[in-house]
């Protein structure tokens, strides 16, 4: 799993204040590239942008017991909303994606049919076919320009005699809140509960790399541990937004009860 970019992540010895600033500035200006550059909303843009949106995230979490309660909070709902601008178009690929590895997996006529019945009304909704991607472009303006606002409002907001906390401490509490929310997530089997936890693994996550600019191997094989992890748990998320488009886009019961068999076993 490659690192990020310097850019993103905090240098050896480099005080944390002006690490966090730094690293937001650069996320900014490129977050404003992606948006001018791009007259399409492509995959990899969108792509590009989320993960801009979540290092932001993981990084604001890292940082939060030296920024002010009220600029915290603002940043931190003008980038869920601009997660959730961005989620609209992705769901739309994660919905094919998914259920052309499901194909690729099929070995029986029938299911191989009832995945392509499916792929063919996805294709034909015009709420999530055409009309969806065709807006990318200004969704991902507008995700980006609340990327870009949230970063210039924290900035401002940050204090010169803020006490910065330790990184490595957040960082120990990121894995802890990871492992309970994982060890509840088995117990209770529950959709909501996996759904914490991979978004406690995402942060932790990008934590990690965010403070790992030189890891050594056992911090190789950590950070590659919990990027599979958010990974597997990611996959099982897109089960889920496949799962919801048969309940409430699809009226083909024989389909919609073959193709969800099929994703029940993909997510174990």
């Amino acid at each position: 799993m490659p690192q990020p970019p310097l850019t993103y992540v905090f240098l050896q010895h480099e005080m944390i204040k002006r690490g966090f600033v730094r690293v937001l500035k650069a996320i900014s200006a490129r977050g404003r590239g992606l948006a001018r550059r791009s007259c399409e909303g492509t995959d990899e843009s969108i792509h590009e942008a989320r993960l801009l949106i979540k290092r932001s995230r993981a990084l604001l979490g890292l940082v939060r017991p030296a920024l002010a309660p009220s600029a915290y909070a603002r940043a931190r709902t003008r980038l869920r909303k601009a997660a959730a601008v961005l989620a609209k178009v992705r769901d739309f690929s994660v919905k094919q994606s998914t259920l052309e590895q499901l194909t690729r997996k099929a070995t029986k006529t029938r299911d191989r049919a009832a995945i392509a019945l499916t792929l063919r009304s996805l294709a034909r909704n015009p709420v999530s076919g055409a009309a969806q991607k065709k807006s990318s472009h200004r969704m991902l303006k507008q995700a980006v320009e609340m990327l870009c606002q949230s970063i210039d409002d924290i900035t401002r907001s940050v204090a010169d005699d803020a006490a910065w906390p330790t990184p490595s401490d957040r960082v120990r509490k990121a894995f802890r809140a990871t492992r309970k929310a994982g060890k509840k997530a088995r117990c209770t089997g529950k959709d909501a509960d996996f759904h914490t936890w991979r978004k406690k693994a995402k942060t932790l996550f990008y934590q990690l790399e965010l403070t790992q600019s030189k890891p050594g191997r056992r911090m190789v094989r950590i950070i590659k541990c919990v990027g599979q992890l958010q990974e597997k748990l990611g996959a099982y998320h897109d089960c889920l937004v496949v799962e919801d488009l048969l309940r409430h886009l699809l009226p083909l019961p024989p389909a919609e009860q073959r193709v969800a068999h099929l994703l029940e076993k993909r997510k174990i």
